[in-house]
């Protein structure tokens, strides 16, 4: 264990971080969270909503276990409709599903998922990266090409669980030390985990690994390793639904509501610019 570890965790400890309350022993570190402000609701954007969903009253949205953006994002877009926002934390594995099992109208998933199937529709709301997660300044010197030898932290079933099984892979194939795979809950539990040593980092999408740093209070960062993925991360709707949430989203980008969520959850460099008209 490295010595900065040795120290953190007592003191982290102290200060009620991994206990999971504040006291006024907590050291004054972490990011500053600016509020979301107020969303205002846009009749003309939910008339072009089925008047089914706007006589429910809510919009029943999937999300991320132990999500942050993405939670704030659905709470705004359920808003601009003028409803109230049910929002459910679920698995990486159920995700893709959640549509498909009639509960939920919308999800919001941070990795590129598979193809929409007939009469679903995705609406593109975040560049879909993988970040890495560790105490500051990378005491172990993890990398995306150094994940070798490494206890690595990654979401059940995501995205990255699947690249850190290749990148293991690749590692004993070359006679190199496996990667210690370890599946989380989620980013709130990898922060855990990291603070008290039981990895050497978290490696993420972008929305988790920013969830991750908040939840470490100042203790934890992301690299300065350049971050990896292709493709969109995208709000997944019915296509009777998709032009509403497609509005919704652009009148979020326009009053500014969408940078001060991605801010929030330190995605500044992972904002998608705002489709030509």
């Amino acid at each position: 264990m490295p010595v900065i570890r040795r120290v953190l965790v007592p003191l982290l400890l102290a200060g009620g971080v991994l206990a999971g309350c504040a006291t006024e022993q907590a050291p004054p570190l972490g990011v500053v969270q600016p509020p979301v402000p107020a969303v205002a609701a846009d009749p003309a954007i939910a008339a072009l909503a089925p008047p089914t969903l706007i006589g429910s009253g809510v919009l029943r949205v999937s999300v991320p276990a132990e999500s942050g953006a993405e939670r704030e994002l659905a709470e705004a877009l359920a808003a601009k409709l003028g409803l109230r926002a049910v929002v459910d934390g679920v698995s990486a594995t159920a995700l893709p599903r959640a549509l498909f099992e009639n509960r939920h109208d919308l999800n919001i998933n941070p990795n590129v998922g598979p193809e929409p199937a007939r009469g679903q529709t995705h609406v593109p709301w975040i560049a879909a990266r993988t970040a890495i997660v560790t105490p500051p300044g990378n005491p172990d010197r993890v990398e995306a090409t150094t994940l070798c030898g490494h206890r690595i932290g990654v979401v059940a079933g995501s995205a990255q669980h699947a690249d850190v099984r290749q990148r293991d892979a690749h590692c004993q194939d070359n006679r190199r030390p496996p990667i210690t795979i370890v599946p989380l809950a989620g980013a709130v539990d990898a922060a855990r985990r990291v603070l008290a040593d039981q990895l050497d980092a978290f490696v993420a999408d972008t929305p988790a690994a920013g969830n991750a740093v908040v939840a470490g209070r100042g203790w934890l960062e992301k690299t300065n390793s350049p971050t990896w993925g292709e493709g969109a991360g995208a709000v997944l709707a019915p296509a009777a639904v998709a032009p509403a949430i497609d509005a919704a989203l652009g009148a979020l980008r326009a009053d500014g509501t969408y940078d001060v969520i991605l801010s929030r959850w330190l995605l500044d460099a992972d904002s998608l610019p705002s489709p030509t008209p």
